[in-house]
């Protein structure tokens, strides 16, 4: 009976633990939109396949450093 409380004592806090809620910041999602659009400029600049790393204000190409001027 012991071993029965435990194990549901187990999966319950499991379940709570799961069930957390997620906040996600509006700076976050500006900072996700503003990637989308170096993705799209990384794409058009180096071309499909050629994207280094993408940041928020800049990205790169497998061969050289692109920065977009605002």
């Amino acid at each position: 009976m012991f071993k029965k409380i435990i194990a549901f004592t187990s999966v319950l806090v499991v379940a709570s633990s799961l069930s957390a809620c997620i906040s996600v910041s509006e700076s976050n999602v500006e900072s996700g939109k503003q990637i989308a659009i170096m993705s799209q400029q990384a794409i058009a600049t180096c071309g499909q396949g050629n994207v280094e790393k993408v940041t928020t204000n800049s990205f790169s190409c497998k061969d050289r450093v692109i920065r977009p001027q605002n």
